[in-house]
């Protein structure tokens, strides 16, 4: 009998050892999968432009330079200085642009979502579909209704314009994600807060905000981060260089004809990027905890 044991324990180990095998090599071909393109993105924006021309193609740079880095501030004097150096302030376009879109989408979202988590009122099933209806929408659709919306109330190249764009597409995703996260939240708590004589503005100042602020930093990273990463409408309704966000002014600005910077480019794709990896790696947890809010009930 203790051979027998030994035998399955034997086996046990063996199918063990294979399944951590398969596992480990599974994780690490997902990682490359999603970790390539952003280390080809620092190898690009650390290579002279005359090694990513040459064929056959280096993965490994012969030489390590700065002076993509340089070029996009606008400290090295090249074919398209003039060009690189506003890609700087139109990173502070995107921050102003993204800021706005994310306060609105907090004040609103948040309301709109507690109202339907705590609520029962006429059409409220249909108007949340319709709201998941707009987020589904392609972003290309909605610009001929943008374009007659903005001229009339002359918004029309404007920043302005730009975040009630972007509100279009991020508010859906506000309401829905405050909505799954007021419903973990007990409903009696509401009840005594009002029974004490709290106001219902007050109980979602006091009671309910507090206990759903990994909701909150969820809702808030998808809008600043849908709203930082935007590239149609940006370039579709901002012609001004000076008013710019950084996606369409990468692109414009680097890319003249068929001459690719490609390590300005990659240069500055990697510093636009620096900004949401931040936020991510600061608020990691919070971002989880939000997202699988509502997913087990009882």
């Amino acid at each position: 009998m203790a051979t027998a044991r030994a035998r399955r324990g034997g086996a046990y180990r063996a199918r063990s050892g294979r399944s951590r095998v398969v596992l480990g090599t599974l994780v690490a071909l997902v990682t490359l999968w999603l970790v390539g393109p952003f280390l080809w993105l620092f190898v690009t924006s650390v290579s002279y432009q005359k090694h990513l021309m040459a064929r056959p193609l280096s993965f490994v740079p012969p030489e390590v330079t700065l002076d993509n880095y340089r070029m996009i501030m606008g400290l090295v004097r090249f074919h398209a200085e003039g060009q690189a150096a506003k890609i700087l302030p139109s990173m502070w376009n995107t921050l102003v642009v993204a800021g706005v879109v994310t306060a609105v989408n907090l004040v609103l979202g948040t309301t709109a979502g507690y109202a339907y988590a705590r609520f029962r009122f006429p059409l409220r099933t249909v108007s949340l579909l319709a709201l998941l209806f707009t987020r589904m929408l392609p972003t290309i659709v909605l610009i001929p209704a943008f374009f007659v919306i903005f001229r009339a109330l002359g918004l029309q190249n404007t920043l302005s314009g730009l975040v009630v764009a972007y509100c279009s597409f991020t508010l859906p995703f506000t309401v829905w994600i405050m909505k799954a996260y007021f419903e973990t939240v007990p409903g009696d708590l509401d009840k005594s807060a009002l029974v004490d004589g709290c106001t219902r503005l007050g109980v979602l100042r006091w009671i309910v905000l507090p206990l759903a602020r990994p909701g909150i930093i969820t809702a808030t990273l998808f809008a600043f981060t849908l709203a930082w990463g935007e590239f149609i409408y940006a370039l579709t309704f901002i012609s001004t260089t000076s008013l710019k966000t950084v996606t369409a002014g990468v692109v414009v600005d680097l890319i003249r004809g068929d001459v690719f910077y490609w390590g300005s480019l990659m240069a500055g794709a990697l510093v636009a990027s620096l900004p949401i990896v931040v936020l991510f790696s600061l608020f990691l947890d919070h971002y989880v905890a939000g997202l699988t809010a509502g997913a087990v009930k009882g």
